[in-house]
């Protein structure tokens, strides 16, 4: 009898799509409110949330913005696009070129207390930090970006501060990642 039940009880969870052991499923949320990685609408967001912006195109013709916070220049790259359209991921990037290199340590000590932006070092001994989105699967809810838009602005000031920029250095957003 009790094997049965179990039968019973495991066939009713399978046919409902019940999730094992008090696992809940996740099924992904599709509405209008959703963005694509769509250049005009990802400008038209940032313009929103107060910042100038342009839209310019990579050697390759994939799509990026260009715009800056508190006159830090940082880029906004379209990528994993299909002939410079359907783009799937989002990268906010900005580089810094400095005149006195920083030192591994001070960015892997970023990277160990900070999550979402990824700091590096490039070829040049400058520092650079960046942050992705995925916007593939149908996009992601507009609240998501714009929360994203503002966590990356906090970043980039935080980096500011943790990498001792001063702005006398020259800055440095250029889209030769």
């Amino acid at each position: 009898m009790r094997k049965g039940l179990a039968a019973a009880i495991f066939l009713t969870g399978a046919v409902l799509g019940a999730a094992p052991s008090g696992a809940q499923q996740v099924m992904p949320v599709r509405t209008r409110a959703n963005i694509t990685a769509d250049p005009d609408a990802l400008a038209r967001l940032v313009r929103a949330e107060g910042y100038k912006v342009t839209i310019d195109h990579t050697d390759d013709g994939n799509p990026f913005l260009q715009t800056d916070v508190d006159g830090t220049p940082f880029t906004i790259f379209l990528n994993n696009c299909i002939a410079g359209k359907a783009c799937r991921t989002v990268q906010f990037y900005a580089g810094f070129s400095v005149s006195t290199p920083r030192k591994l340590d001070l960015i892997n000590r970023w990277n160990q207390q900070k999550r979402f932006a990824k700091a590096y070092i490039d070829d040049q001994n400058d520092p650079r930090l960046e942050m992705d989105i995925n916007m593939a699967g149908g996009g992601v809810a507009r609240g998501n970006f714009v929360e994203n838009f503002r966590v990356w602005i906090r970043l980039l000031a935080a980096f500011k501060q943790h990498i001792g920029w001063n702005d006398a250095e020259q800055r440095d957003s250029s889209t030769g990642q």
